[in-house]
């Protein structure tokens, strides 16, 4: 898996996997679990309720975007994810 591999600068997770739930991976990713190094993430959900975002951040994610964002939209958000991360580290 190359999230164990590490060297990402990112991780954009659709909360909607086929074996499981995107939520439990970010927590995994942002609490050691066994992937390397915590890294930014944010997560891709076809719903933005406020309470699937609140969990999302529970979990570690820096923010949440909609499946249907173009991808000017998804790599400006991945951009500034990246950015604000590397400003507070």
């Amino acid at each position: 898996m190359r999230l164990k591999e590490g060297g990402l600068d990112a991780a954009l997770i659709d909360v909607t996997l086929p074996d499981g739930h995107g939520l439990e991976l970010v927590g995994e990713i942002n609490n050691g679990g066994g992937v390397g190094s915590p890294i930014p993430t944010m997560v891709l959900t076809a719903s933005l309720e406020t309470s699937m975002a609140g969990r999302a951040i529970e979990q570690g994610a820096r923010g949440a975007l909609s499946k249907v964002a173009s991808m000017s939209e998804t790599v400006n958000a991945i951009k500034r994810l990246t950015d604000a991360y590397r400003s507070s580290a």
